[in-house]
């Protein structure tokens, strides 16, 4: 049986109903690849759920995955995203190559800002979020922020530092 759920970033971790994939071969991945390096080893639309959980940050560039991930997800698929915010502890890793803030996947989808990319690929952005610390959310300002982000990012981000962005994409396939 073809498994139908991809896990990019496994860590170490096993899904036994997915694939995973890690580019350190030490945390036994199904697939051992270099994300950075394209085509990923995987067939046109093989994938109905693929889950970045703490991954995009780590690459070179942003267009190639994104290219790939569209390439690899079924059209009526779904691509769950998780990356810290710019203004989290977490985005200052070493290792961490790209930053991202509540608008960084807004040139890749339709309806958003008018793109400045001129990519040959798009998504539907079906929910994205700024999670933060339990501390913020006793106070309810997580609502207050997500439903004025560009007011957040632009004033207040640096007082009440985010965690966490999540995303929900669709792939555009004709």
């Amino acid at each position: 049986m073809q498994k139908d759920r991809l896990v990019l970033g496994a860590a170490g971790k096993k899904y036994p109903d997915a694939v995973t994939v890690d580019v350190a071969p030490h945390h036994k991945p199904d697939v051992v690849h270099d994300l950075d390096r394209v085509p990923w080893p995987f067939a046109d639309n093989q994938f109905t759920e693929i889950n970045c959980h703490h991954v995009l940050e780590h690459l070179e560039a942003l267009t190639p995955a994104l290219r790939e991930l569209h390439r690899i997800c079924r059209p009526q698929g779904r691509i769950l995203v998780e990356v810290p915010h710019f203004s989290s502890w977490m985005a200052n890793d070493p290792e961490h190559k790209l930053r991202f803030s509540y608008f960084s996947l807004d040139a890749y989808c339709r309806g958003q800002q008018k793109s400045w990319l001129l990519v040959d690929f798009g998504f539907e952005l079906l929910e994205r979020r700024l999670t933060f610390h339990r501390a913020f959310r006793r106070y309810f300002f997580h609502r207050l922020w997500n439903t004025c982000p560009l007011a957040y990012e632009r004033f207040w981000t640096y007082l009440m530092p985010a965690e966490h962005l999540r995303f929900v994409l669709k792939p555009l396939k004709s």
